[in-house]
């Protein structure tokens, strides 16, 4: 177990230029791209509803007025070095915008309604025919193919999904007090610097909102009357996620594949810290690892990507347990979450785009709320719907809601949000 920590830090919490999809996305297409010769006839992706869904909308690193998993694609086809940028792919891309935007109508979408995330399988027709496939992860690349013929494929022993699987099949054996342990025994000096980097990066792009970048629904939220430090912290979360949305040109540190839940856990945990305690940086460092670890303890149930809000159910349980840990109550942990999940029941993802600004307030608030409601011992009764007495079991349950047999959750929401045009 003594790297546990470390495999979680390499694959879990990692850099990433825009919002995800749209970066899978691309990243597919400028992998095929290099193979590609002659004449362009047409881009055809393949990809899963959940990446559809959260692609459709998003705003892209540099790019004005032009949003979402079609631009991405078509700048996707002018970038360069592939398999080095992975997601930040989209990066320094704005030059490209002209090229994109003459070759964007000969991208086509096929949506594979019930398949399982992550899956973006690209086909692109010139003079010969060039297939890219990521699946599993973001940036899991599996093969590359020319007319048929294999020219890239990736280790399977070394392939991130798989050493993913063989992590996320540890960590879903375990409690939340096995991940404390993980934490308080593998937490290191490079770990502090790290989470200290990251703080920063996610910091400078919630200044980018603050500074009017995004929708400015953070600076809105200021002009209340009773805004308070509850508050001040929501609305700098909202920064972050608005300006991200809106495609800052800067890197965000991600956790477990979500830009804006990495924003949301950097930000909300750090200063609620700040705010609540007398601890020491590493402590709150500390505590931030834990946060990210409980979140992505939950999407290991829920998804990666899910029908359910992932800032609701992951990133906002994460919060709260680094808050509850750092207030030596970790043994009400999982009644907390428990109770955060019962208050917020049916809180469906939508896609990522600009509006998720404001679930970051809600969430924000949400998880202070609860830590205070836990500071004061007030709970529900539980099993309750479908929160159960064991964390474990709530968030099985939620699996079955996020991802039932058919995903028609999933499949309605995607095909909701398509149609929906003012």
């Amino acid at each position: 177990m003594g790297k546990m920590l470390d495999d979680f830090v390499d694959k879990e919490l990692v850099l990433a230029q825009g919002c995800t999809e749209p970066g899978a996305v691309a990243f597919a297409v400028a992998a095929a791209s290099e193979y590609s010769r002659g004449e362009l006839q047409e881009i055809i992706i393949k990809l899963d509803g959940f990446v559809y869904k959260n692609g459709m909308s998003t705003g892209l690193p540099g790019i004005s007025h032009h949003y979402g998993n079609k631009t991405a694609a078509a700048l996707g086809y002018f970038a360069e070095d592939a398999l080095e940028r992975k997601l930040t792919i989209l990066a320094d891309l704005e030059d490209k915008l002209d090229s994109a935007l003459s070759i964007i109508d000969k991208v086509r979408f096929e949506v594979l309604e019930n398949h399982k995330p992550v899956y973006v399988e690209v086909l692109i027709k010139a003079d010969n025919q060039v297939k890219a496939l990521i699946e599993g992860n973001h940036d899991d690349l599996k093969e590359i193919r020319v007319d048929g013929e294999l020219k890239y494929q990736a280790d399977l022993e070394n392939n991130s999904e798989h050493q993913d699987n063989e992590l996320d099949k540890k960590l879903k054996a375990m409690d939340i007090f096995a991940l404390i342990d993980i934490v308080e025994k593998e937490f290191n000096e490079s770990h502090l610097k790290f989470l200290k980097d990251g703080l920063k990066l996610n910091s400078d792009i919630a200044l980018a909102g603050k500074e009017g970048l995004g929708s400015g629904v953070g600076n809105k939220y200021r002009k209340r009357k009773s805004f308070n430090e509850i508050n001040k912290i929501a609305a700098m979360a909202a920064d972050g996620t608005g300006a991200r949305m809106a495609g800052v040109p800067s890197p965000a540190l991600a956790s477990s594949g979500s830009g804006n839940q990495g924003i949301f856990i950097s930000l909300v945990t750090y200063h609620s810290a700040k705010l609540y305690f007398d601890k020491s940086e590493e402590e709150i460092f500390k505590a931030t690892m834990l946060a990210h670890l409980v979140g992505h303890y939950a999407k290991i149930y829920i998804g990666r990507l899910s029908s359910l809000c992932g800032l609701f159910y992951a990133a906002a349980p994460g919060v709260l347990a680094a808050l509850l840990y750092l207030a030596d109550k970790s043994d009400k942990i999982e009644y907390g979450i428990n109770n955060l999940i019962s208050d917020v029941s049916g809180v469906y993802c939508d896609g990522a785009k600009g509006s998720c600004a404001l679930k970051s307030i809600s969430a924000a608030e949400l998880a202070l709320r609860h830590f205070d409601l836990i500071e004061e011992d007030i709970n529900c009764h539980l099993p309750s719907g479908f929160i159960n007495c064991s964390l474990k079991k709530t968030f099985a349950n939620l699996a079955e809601i996020s991802h039932p047999a058919e995903s028609t959750v999933n499949n309605t929401l995607f095909k909701v949000v398509e149609k929906n045009r003012c």
